[in-house]
This record gives C-alpha cells, sequence and structure tokens, in this order.
C-alpha cells in the first residue's frame, strides 16, 4: 500500500513523497510541469529522503529553469482552416473553449497566466482536436488523388495522433497519417503521402523503392526528404 506526504521548501517549492511497495531505492523525478516527486522504499527514513532532497536542490532548481525555457508559450496559431487564439475573460474562473467561425477561442481567467503549464497544455490539446478534425477532412481526398493520378491503389485510411513518424503502410495496404502532417507545407504533405503509397507496391526501403518515389516526386524525392527533416513532429 503507497502512503503519500507533500511537504514545501524554500527556492524549490511542493515536493510529493510517496512510500511505494517494491521500491528499491529513493528515486527523484522533475516533471514536465516542475511538480517534484519523490519515491521511497518502505524501509528507509523519511528523514533520509528528506535530506536526499535537500542535497539535490542545485539540480532541482536546474530542471526547474530548463522546464520553464523548453516551453515556448502559444498565444495564436494558424491551422488550414483555422485560427486557435488565447484571450482573456474577467468574468471566467476556469478555462472555456468557444468557437466563432474560422476562430477557436481559449478563453481563461485574466488572473491566470496563459504561458502556465496548464494552461499550454490545454492549448496544446485544443490545436490538436483542431488538426485531428481537418487532417480527417483533408487528408483522405489528397491522398486518393495522388494515388489515382499516379496509379496506385491502398486499403484502408486512418488519421492517428502519430508523434513518432508521419505515416506508416501495413502488409494489407492500410495507410496512417499522422494529423501532425496538417502542420507541413504542402508539397512535403504530397512527399509523404507519396512515400507511404509507394509502400503498396515495396514494402521495404530497398532501391525499387527509391526509384519509384523519385519517378512520382519528378526527381525531387531526395530534396524533399532532405527538407523534411528540419520538420520535427511538434507537441
Amino acid at each position: 500500500m503507497n502512503r503519500t506526504k507533500q511537504c514545501t521548501y524554500p527556492h524549490i517549492g511542493t515536493v510529493t513523497y510517496t512510500y511505494r511497495t517494491g521500491s528499491k531505492r529513493i528515486t527523484l523525478r522533475v516533471k514536465k510541469d516542475s511538480s517534484i516527486h519523490v519515491t521511497i522504499p518502505y524501509l528507509v527514513r523519511f528523514s533520509y529522503a528528506e535530506d536526499f532532497v535537500l542535497s539535490k536542490t542545485d539540480w532541482i532548481i536546474k530542471k526547474i529553469q530548463e522546464n520553464a525555457e523548453r516551453i515556448k508559450p502559444i498565444t495564436e496559431f494558424k491551422s488550414k482552416y483555422h485560427l486557435v487564439r488565447l484571450q482573456a475573460e474577467n468574468s471566467l474562473s476556469t478555462c472555456k473553449v468557444l468557437k466563432k467561425g474560422a476562430d477557436v477561442l481559449l478563453l481563461y481567467p485574466s488572473t491566470a497566466d496563459p504561458a502556465s503549464y496548464n494552461i499550454q497544455s490545454l492549448t496544446k490539446k485544443v490545436i490538436t482536436e483542431v488538426l485531428r478534425a481537418e487532417a480527417k477532412y483533408y487528408l483522405p481526398q489528397k491522398l486518393k488523388g495522388l494515388a489515382t493520378k499516379n496509379n496506385f491503389t491502398y486499403g484502408k485510411v486512418s488519421i492517428r495522433n502519430s508523434k513518432s513518424r508521419w505515416g506508416s503502410c501495413s502488409g494489407k495496404n492500410n495507410i496512417s497519417l499522422s494529423l501532425r502532417l496538417m502542420y507541413l507545407p504542402e508539397h512535403l504533405i504530397d512527399y509523404v503521402l507519396l512515400h507511404e503509397l509507394c509502400h503498396t507496391k515495396e514494402k521495404n526501403h530497398g532501391p525499387k523503392f527509391w526509384q519509384l518515389l523519385d519517378k512520382v516526386c519528378q526527381g525531387n524525392s531526395k530534396m524533399f526528404s532532405k527538407e523534411l527533416k528540419k520538420f520535427p513532429i511538434p507537441f
């Protein structure tokens, strides 16, 4: 059975301590939201764990600062069909999402910090759902057009919230596309879709695959591949 205790310290703030069955050593983590969590084996005295945390004060402060620098606050995001905007409202005590035409407003209390972890996390969730809706409308049509133009056939197409790859093609020629393709310029969306369509004929990345991809990309496949690497999959 786990037991949890919270303590607050100068400079680093609140630390959550958890006694956990099966733990063999003290572990200290600073999460992306800069919350601090410590796991303690049952036979270890709390004072020992607390001394360990305080001895790591400089490291904890460094991690918190790195988190703050890593988070670039989003106040506005323009997608292909929508504009997502943050807007402060005096009358609100919690955040609210409102759609007005092509605008998607994320309303937040005027007393809150729009750069805070919670509001930025919600902003990213709203953007993700906007992109999901756009991707389901746009990408299947785009894929169908490219397949028809270049004499490809495929099975089912699905839109996923993939953060590790832009797309994939199964052994049954079912194509999965990341909704984050909507971040890319038009010619790179085409390149990714053509890449997956080529896998319906060539299952590996052998010479025949690259020859086929270069043919349908009109000799530009290497240039597009190099350019795509400059667009890491966002959050």
